[in-house]
């Protein structure tokens, strides 16, 4: 049996769960139902991941090649044959919130449940979930009666069975899960403001040993970080870029230092006669 053949379409089962699973509240009120042959039909818990299962539902449409086989007790093993043929117009199968929901009492819950597959007791419970309110209780459907590796026949607790969706009289292929009693009471949501404890719950803290950062509950005021110490003057590093020279080579005359100019010489006086030095006669 090629189980890995297998595997990647339950995981992308599960992915689309959560994205296409949903329907308006507008068309899941206009569901009806109709009642299959059930012996046509079979839930399995099929195995994904580590140590995971899901529900997968067979149906056997023509007779032409059996889709399944079953064999042992407690829990019975599942061979899903239809893996080792092309099983189009002879089987058909669900793997998500597409294919199958929850009917209680002529009601759909597909839009308020979604159904797992959990291990409680020694075996794998099929159970459906209130994705709306945490408080409603799990409703079981069904059990494997045992755990052993591979897919397992889901047994139905009694009063389950299977029916087929209808719109406006025409046969759907998703499947019903269906009972005729009511859901459970969905206990409404608190809206009071809870009590908050006596002492600071702690949170995680991620950082590495040794990082220093306080846990909120123990948080104190950090100290200020310290003063730089003071620079000396070839340490300190200018903030403003120095102004670009055009003339590396030479100083250009607009940025040239200016000195003052010497004073001028004085201009020789016209005026001013040629000094005559007298020499005293005797």
């Amino acid at each position: 049996m090629n189980i890995s053949r297998w595997l990647p379409i339950g995981v992308l089962a599960t992915a689309s769960l959560f994205t296409f699973g949903r329907l308006s509240p507008t068309r899941a009120g206009t569901f009806d139902n109709v009642e299959v042959n059930t012996d046509n039909f079979i839930a399995v818990a099929a195995p994904f991941g580590e140590k995971k299962h899901q529900l997968l539902i067979i149906e056997q449409l023509s007779d032409r090649r059996p889709c399944w086989s079953e064999s042992g007790s407690n829990p019975v093993v599942v061979e899903p044959l239809l893996l080792n043929f092309d099983f189009t117009g002879i089987c058909g199968r669900s793997t998500d919130s597409n294919g199958y929901s929850i009917r209680m009492s002529d009601q759909d819950l597909g839009l308020d449940y979604i159904l797992r597959v959990v291990e409680r007791k020694g075996e794998l419970v099929l159970v459906g979930t209130n994705t709306r309110n945490r408080n409603a209780p799990p409703i079981e459907i069904g059990r494997t009666g045992g755990i052993s590796d591979g897919f397992m026949k889901i047994v139905l607790d009694p009063g389950w069975r299977f029916t087929r969706r209808m719109y406006q009289g025409r046969a759907l292929g998703h499947i019903y899960l269906t009972i005729d009693s009511d859901a459970p009471a969905t206990p409404a949501v608190s809206t009071s403001p809870q009590t908050q404890p006596e002492a600071p719950l702690r949170e995680f803290d991620f950082t590495r040993p040794g990082a220093g950062t306080p846990s909120p509950a123990n948080s104190q005021p950090l100290p200020p970080p310290p003063a730089p110490a003071s620079l000396a003057p070839e340490d300190i590093v200018p903030t403003t870029p120095p102004l670009e020279e055009s003339i590396p080579e030479e100083e250009s005359p607009a940025t040239r230092p200016q000195t003052p100019p010497p004073p001028p010489a004085p201009a020789p006086d016209s005026n001013r006669g040629i000094p005559v030095f007298v020499v005293p006669t005797k």
